[in-house]
């Protein structure tokens, strides 16, 4: 008996590979985190400071990519303690796609907003 064909959706299903990272980086706060990881190790006020996100929504998302092998975290043994956040080997693949993601961001902006505010007025195409 012969497998049914494989559709190109299934590489979605739940539990996939594929799936798994694509809701990583889809994630609200990963490509924001990874963009400023890529300039090198952070301490975590510094990231909190810069995406204006709270403590403890920063430390969720780190914690997620930390378990995901994305992002390493170095604690310093002084006083106050030394935390610091840096992209993996791993996490550092994301740049590539991270930066497509902000061209595609910025060519797309002004259409995005017009579209909106077509569907916005009842105009939708």
């Amino acid at each position: 008996m012969s497998t049914p064909p494989r559709h190109e959706a299934d590489v979605y299903g739940t539990g996939t590979p594929t799936r798994e990272a694509v809701e990583r980086i889809a994630g609200r706060w990963t490509v924001l985190i990874t963009h400023v990881l890529e300039g090198g190790p952070t301490r975590f006020n510094d990231l909190k400071n810069r995406l204006g996100v709270s403590g403890q929504v920063l430390a969720r998302a780190l914690r997620d990519l930390e378990r995901d092998g994305l992002v390493a975290r170095r604690v310093y043994p002084e006083v106050p303690v030394r935390v610091e956040y840096e992209l993996t080997a791993l996490g550092g693949t994301m740049c590539p796609v991270v930066q497509e993601i902000r061209r595609w961001a910025e060519v797309s902006a002004q259409a995005i907003g017009e579209a909106r505010l077509a569907y916005d007025r009842g105009q939708r195409s």
